[in-house]
């Protein structure tokens, strides 16, 4: 195929939830359509929390997944084509993108050409003729942990028959993130602000709180930190954590730090449209839940550092105090949220 021509969808490079692989890729659409931010804002609300075991660092994440954007786009899986070049070319010209899996072994510019075998999600945005490349966005291109990226029309072709023929099955365990292609359209959206209803109840239902008693155990929203209190003042008494949790730790600390910028992003976002006293207040507290945050990373850096458990103790008060300042936020932000309700619907 060489008609000559090339185009490109928007995307975004870096939307900032590396820590999420499935969010970070759809988010780099979402992020390049600004009709869809009010949509962004209302959503990635709380934090949840499962432990893995004595051993093992809690599982944190963020509470919403897989059927979280299907409001805004749609996917639709593209099991097989005769010519895969030329149906992502009908995509783009169609303004959808594709979502596909690469073993990335095979891709010249991934870190792992010619190492070792890793498959993982590819956003292709576009194409062009001349040079006989598509564009795509991913993970660990280019030296860079995401960003942009192309691959050859003649490999990416090859890549797609040979993912078909060979492993299908034995990377059946992604068929619901859309393996071996999606196709992603976006849906009309005429939403001009964030939805204060969707924010309210999922601050509401993000208040679970974790038992002490039971070694699986489940917490949300501002309990997360009270779980990771005792968690920290617990390790500082004497049980062990393995080394090898270092780096999933720290994977941790930095999707809360995600979450903590993200909630102040919102409140700057909502004060564009509805300026008031309190949520330059709310914005004040969560400068300090942020700024506590920090304090976290760095603070768990010096006890990996070092093993001294002195930093344990720190790291302790440092959620219990995060706990009591998120506690107060989220109480501030569901009573804005309730009287900007009332007044939109009272006309004021």
């Amino acid at each position: 195929m060489n008609r000559g021509r090339m185009n490109r969808l928007p995307v975004v490079e870096a939307p900032g939830f590396e820590t999420e692989c499935y969010h970070n890729i759809r988010l780099s659409i979402v992020q390049a359509h600004r009709e869809l931010m009010p949509w962004y804002y209302s959503h990635f609300m709380n934090l949840t929390l499962k432990t893995a075991g004595e051993d093992l660092f809690p599982v944190i994440r963020f509470e919403e997944h897989l059927e979280v954007y299907s409001d805004i786009i749609e996917e639709t899986p593209l099991p097989d084509c005769e010519d895969w070049v030329e149906q992502v070319c009908d995509c783009i010209d169609k303004g959808r993108y594709l979502v596909v899996y690469f073993n990335w072994r095979h891709i010249p510019t991934s870190r792992y050409f010619k190492k070792q075998d890793i498959y993982h999600e590819a956003l292709v945005y576009g194409y062009d003729d001349s040079r006989q490349t598509l564009q795509f966005v991913a993970f660990d291109v280019e030296d860079k942990g995401y960003g942009s990226s192309e691959v050859p029309y003649s490999l990416f072709n090859d890549e797609m028959k040979r993912l078909v023929a060979e492993d299908m099955h034995s990377q059946r365990w992604f068929a619901f993130y859309g393996f071996p292609a999606s196709v992603i359209s976006l849906r009309d959206s005429q939403r001009t602000r964030p939805d204060t209803r969707s924010m309210y109840f999922a601050l509401d239902r993000g208040r679970v709180r974790a038992s002490r008693t039971e070694k699986d155990t489940f917490a949300a929203g501002y309990y997360v930190n009270e779980y990771l209190a005792g968690y920290f003042r617990q390790l500082a008494e004497g049980r062990p954590l393995q080394v090898r949790e270092f780096v999933y730790w720290n994977i941790i600390v930095h999707k809360m730090i995600l979450h903590k910028s993200l909630m102040l992003q919102r409140i700057d976002y909502m004060q564009g449209s509805a300026g008031s006293k309190q949520l330059e207040l709310l914005k004040a507290l969560y400068v300090k839940v942020k700024t506590e945050m920090d304090r976290v990373k760095w603070t768990s850096i010096k006890y990996q550092r070092t093993k001294a458990s002195v930093y344990l103790h720190q790291l302790a008060d440092h959620f219990h105090t995060l706990y009591e300042l998120e506690k107060r936020a989220a109480a501030m932000m569901m009573e804005f949220l309730t009287l900007s309700h009332l007044n939109l619907n009272l006309g004021h």
